[in-house]
């Protein structure tokens, strides 16, 4: 199984490749998603992905989604900032 970190997923490019994803769950997971700042569509792909992690770019897009997960009891992780988004990528899980 390919273990996927999307970035971009909230733009045109990132949906495509989540809409294949979709198809194909018994050949990719995806284990972070970063976004700049449509925290609302990033909130349904991360429910719908469950990855470990997402990044937002604007602080307060990224209080939102965290917000919004908790409410909804997920496990993703919502991390905020170019520094947090080189540290997801650079994980190896």
């Amino acid at each position: 199984m390919k273990r996927l970190a999307i970035l971009g997923s909230t733009g045109s490019i990132g949906t495509n490749t989540l809409d294949v994803v979709a198809r194909h769950p018994d050949r990719f997971s995806v284990t972070a998603l970063a976004a700049g700042k449509n925290d609302k569509l990033l909130l349904e792909q991360c429910l719908a992905c469950k990855p470990g992690h997402a990044v937002m770019a604007d602080a307060g897009a990224a209080e939102r989604l965290r917000t919004a997960l908790k409410a909804r009891g997920s496990a993703t992780e919502v991390h905020q900032g170019a520094a947090a988004l080189e540290a997801i990528v650079a994980r190896d899980d």
